[in-house]
């Protein structure tokens, strides 16, 4: 019976290793002119990585002025593709930050870098938009035109690491 466990274990490891697929994944949505004192600090949006769509964000309620713009969130194993519905459209504020935040319930450091996909994208972000910092990954959106036809796609190099 331990030897099953130990082999189901390494299994699902095995699976993870090199990419985003069964990893517990954490996201949200954050914009700040000062990284200590954030205008808006949205809620934390668990979900394992699948072939299917992991987050559907919507409104989460005004702070300072601020609110979540929906969006839907698709995880691959080594991408996350961010996508609009057809009821919304408009430009995102461009304060310092104004984006979207990817992290794992985990300790180690999962990231080895990221970049934005050029071809499978319909905008170009700033060169500076996509950034890691430990184990997490940042998207800032400042000052984009965004709709239902916008398609932003961002390719991950992730480090091996246990599930979390």
């Amino acid at each position: 019976m331990i030897r099953l466990a130990l082999a189901l274990t390494m299994a699902a490891q095995t699976a993870a290793a090199g990419g985003l697929m069964e990893r517990t994944v954490t996201f949200g949505a954050l914009a700040y002119d000062d990284v200590a004192a954030p205008m808006f600090v949205g809620e934390r949006h668990p979900a394992v990585v699948t072939n299917s769509i992991e987050y559907g964000l919507g409104p989460e309620g005004v702070q300072n002025g601020w609110d979540v713009v929906p969006a839907i969130i698709d995880i691959r194993d080594q991408q996350i593709i961010i996508t609009y519905p057809e009821t919304v459209g408009g430009r995102f504020p461009a304060p310092e930050f104004n984006g979207y935040v990817l992290d794992f319930l985990t300790d180690c450091v999962l990231f080895n870098g990221a970049g934005q996909d050029l071809e499978n994208s319909t905008v170009v972000l700033a060169s500076d938009a996509i950034f890691v910092e430990g184990s997490k990954l940042y998207v800032d959106m400042s000052g984009l035109d965004f709709g239902p036809k916008t398609f932003i796609v961002v390719n991950v190099d992730v480090a091996d690491c246990p599930l979390s």
